[in-house]
């Protein structure tokens, strides 16, 4: 759940606290650019794209997550799904040296699908792979990461931790840790039971 439905909780609390930083420094880039400020309206376009490209991402792993499930398995599938978090992460952290608000747009698309891959994914790997007796409690906990991320993006995002003017893009790049944790603990779990039968035909490996 940590590199899974968690990123989807933290991933929509973390951009709130940077709001203002991000529109300022969308404004100053676009000055050094062209010599002119932006009016305040563009900025609140620019920031408006910038939060709808997570939900847009989102669409996108949405439709992303059925073949991917199928052709490379559930766990593959999760661990790969941590490359586009990987790349949101290094794109966030680098726009401010990079001079570029572009890029977070760029990262937050990619946290999104992200968050569309896992959101479908990491349910069906743990109803697949859980005990007949545990399976609807198991199930359940994509919902609690869920409400985990939210907690901690929000207590991340204070001032007094990664959310002050200086930090934002530490805040925003702080996604990556998650997915470190899951490709470092999901390759010890195995794979749904329900995929190697059906879907690859390998009985003895589903046994």
């Amino acid at each position: 759940g940590i590199g899974g439905t968690f990123q989807y909780g933290y991933n929509i609390s973390i951009i709130n606290a940077p709001a203002s930083y991000i529109q300022m420094f969308m404004n100053t880039t676009w000055l050094e650019r062209t010599g002119a400020p932006l009016e305040s309206n563009v900025v609140l376009l620019l920031w408006s794209f910038t939060v709808s490209a997570y939900p847009l991402g989102g669409l996108t792993g949405a439709v992303l997550a059925g073949p991917m499930a199928i052709m490379l398995g559930r766990k593959m599938s999760l661990l790969l799904n941590n490359v586009f978090v990987i790349i949101a992460a290094a794109l966030s952290g680098f726009s401010r040296a990079a001079k570029s608000f572009e890029m977070i747009m760029l990262s937050r698309f990619f946290t999104g699908v992200n968050a569309g891959v896992s959101m479908n994914i990491q349910p069906m790997y743990l109803a697949e792979s859980a005990p007949k007796k545990l399976r609807g409690a198991v199930a359940l906990t994509s919902a609690s990461f869920t409400a985990l991320g939210l907690v901690l993006g929000q207590v991340v995002g204070l001032r007094e931790l990664l959310g002050g003017e200086e930090s934002w893009p530490f805040l925003l790049a702080s996604n990556v840790v998650p997915a470190l944790i899951q490709l470092t603990a999901l390759p010890w779990f195995p794979e749904s039971p329900r995929y190697l039968l059906i879907d690859r035909g390998d009985k003895e490996s589903c046994i």
